[in-house]
């Protein structure tokens, strides 16, 4: 077999290993932010945030946008991934992930957006559309 194919083969099962272990993190991500955004923390969560998530909405506007969206919806209660993504770059690795949600008014989709570092995943964005008409 040729060196440089099995080179390949290798860097490729690396990087599939990492994809697994970096949205295993997102995946844990996901599940603080929900407990962290159900019980109000939306202060704490913008605190904790990557660069990216700073650089893009203030600390007021995001605890003003994230409470009044989940004031309407309610508490999350159950959702699935159905869908992901990972990108590398040299300023580390980006994870999306794309998943229906269920919370306690509403149903919704959710996109989160990872940096993740060391294991670690920090978020660096966040959308959310539910079914709920703005009034």
């Amino acid at each position: 077999m040729n060196k440089g194919f099995v080179a390949i083969l290798g860097a490729l099962a690396l990087a599939g290993c990492n994809a697994v272990s970096d949205t295993k993190a997102a995946e844990q991500g996901v599940d603080a932010l929900h407990q962290a955004f159900s019980a109000g923390q939306f202060a704490t969560v913008y605190d904790g945030s990557a660069p990216e998530m700073k650089n893009s909405i203030s600390r007021d506007a995001f605890v003003s946008t994230f409470g009044g969206v989940y004031g309407r919806t309610g508490a999350y209660k159950s959702g699935k991934t159905t869908g992901w993504k990972v990108n590398y770059g040299t300023g580390g690795n980006i994870v999306a992930l794309n998943r229906d949600a269920q919370f306690q008014n509403a149903r919704g989709t959710e996109e989160f957006v990872f940096r993740v570092q060391g294991g670690k995943a920090v978020l660096a964005g966040y959308h959310v559309k539910t079914d709920l008409r703005v009034e």
